[in-house]
Order: structure tokens, then C-alpha cells, then sequence
């Protein structure tokens, strides 16, 4: 039987964890490495250049990025779909996931890994404020986007990658900082939204670690 394949990763790192949670959404097994991001493994600068997860470790080959993660993932696991079929849609929710990673989850979760590990040498002093100021407007930038196909998701009643870029920040909103979430009067379909990612099984994965990995 083939080994399933070998994903380094961390736990708190978001983009880790919506390739975690793709792997969960495909039903697909994968072996977790767990790294420890103050003391990383020297094997994970053999994989990664730029010595960061995600890594998906293959048969001689290493990828990198959770989008392009995610998108062999399809590639080679088609069902259940994470895009849509319609091309013009398709290339709509593409837009969409970038912007979440971009934006929401980018500005969310450097601002708390700033909070926990310490800003950069020429960080403002109000560098956390700033970043974590951000969220509760981008909320309003997605309330639009989930008028426009007029469903529970992103593109509808598909659930897409688009939607799987928010969920790590779905996830530990509540955990990490519940006074950035956004108000179900004000912003009901975000709301609804984050609500319904946290329902879903693959949530779960945002939690997922496996053994740790300090050296070699």
C-alpha cells in the first residue's frame, strides 16, 4: 500500500491549517509533521527555501504554498469538487480565496503571532492594533461578496476553496479575540458565514498536529 503523503505544518499557522482542512474536505489521508516555528527542523529548509510551512513532502518532490497545495490536491483528487465547474465562477472564487489570504487572514494572524512571539525591530509600536484594527472592516467587504451569488457560500451553494481560505479564521476568532467577530445584525451573512465554517467536520483540522518534529 503507498504512504500517504507527508504534510509539514504547524498548528496555529492558518495557511497549514486550510490544507488540513482540504485534506479533511477530500477525505484524503495525509501524515502530519508538526514543527516547532522557534527551533524548525533542518529538513525543513531541504524542502522549503524559504524554511516556512505548509510543505507537502512527495515521492522525490516537495511542494510549497497552500494554494498550490490545494490545487494539486484537486488536481489529483477531483471528488468531492472545491472549485466550480463554470469557468467564469471558477476563476471568481479563485479571486475571492486570494483576497481572504491576503487580507482577513494575513492581517488576523500576523497581528496575533506578533502578540505571542514579538514584533520586528522596526515594527511601529502600535503595529498589532493596526493589524488586528483591519478585521472588523474586511468584514464588510465580505458581507458584499456573499450577496452577490445569493447563497450560504462564497459562490453559492458550492463550497469552494474560497470559502475553505476562511476558515482558520473562522475557527479561532471565537478562540482568540471573540470581540473581532462581526455582528449578526449589522453583517448577518458573515456572520452566518464564519458560523456555518465552524460546523463543518473539516474544522476539526484547524486543531489537527502531528508528532513533533525538532530535528533532522
Amino acid at each position: 500500500m503507498p504512504q500517504p503523503p507527508r504534510l509539514w505544518t504547524f498548528r496555529t499557522s492558518p495557511f497549514s491549517g486550510k490544507v488540513r482542512a482540504a485534506f479533511a474536505e477530500k477525505g484524503v489521508p495525509v501524515e502530519l509533521v508538526e514543527i516547532d516555528p522557534v527551533r524548525r527542523p533542518g529538513r525543513l529548509r531541504e524542502l522549503s527555501p524559504v524554511n516556512r510551512v505548509p510543505v507537502l513532502e512527495l515521492d522525490g518532490i516537495a511542494l510549497r504554498e497552500s494554494s498550490v497545495i490545494c490545487e494539486w490536491l484537486e488536481d489529483v483528487h477531483p471528488d468531492p469538487p472545491l472549485w466550480p465547474a463554470d469557468p467564469d465562477l471558477r476563476a471568481w472564487a479563485r479571486g475571492w480565496a486570494k483576497w481572504l489570504d491576503d487580507h482577513s487572514v494575513r492581517s488576523f494572524f500576523l497581528g496575533m503571532r506578533k502578540m505571542a512571539f514579538g514584533m520586528a525591530p522596526d515594527d511601529p509600536e502600535d503595529v498589532v492594533e493596526r493589524l488586528l484594527g483591519r478585521v472588523p472592516g474586511y468584514w464588510e467587504v465580505v458581507e458584499d461578496a456573499l450577496t452577490v451569488h445569493d447563497g450560504p457560500w462564497l459562490a453559492g451553494g458550492q463550497f469552494t476553496y474560497a470559502d475553505l481560505s476562511g476558515l482558520a479564521i473562522a475557527v479561532r476568532l471565537v478562540q482568540w479575540r471573540p470581540d473581532l467577530q462581526p455582528g449578526a445584525d449589522a453583517l448577518p451573512r458573515v456572520a452566518a458565514w464564519l458560523a456555518a465554517l465552524r460546523e463543518r467536520p473539516s474544522a476539526a483540522a484547524i486543531d489537527a498536529r502531528g508528532p513533533e518534529k525538532l530535528s533532522g
